[in-house]
């Protein structure tokens, strides 16, 4: 994978795990929302940004 997309699937990451982070104080956190509460939802999407660079990288070196 391309350095430079790499870069931006980890900063989705961060910026999904600080948004975690200050859980129902973010802007659209506790209103106007249906469904999970965010860190529920934000936590689980940025460990996935955070892990496919590694798992690309690994499934290019298999093959």
């Amino acid at each position: 994978m391309d350095p430079e997309v790499s870069f931006f699937f980890y900063l989705g990451a961060v910026i999904c795990f600080a948004l975690a982070a200050l859980g129902e104080g973010w802007r659209y956190g506790s209103r106007g929302r249906r469904g999970l509460a965010p860190r529920l939802v934000l936590v689980p999407l940025g460990l996935a940004l955070f892990v496919f660079p590694v798992m690309w990288t690994a499934g290019v070196a298999a093959f």
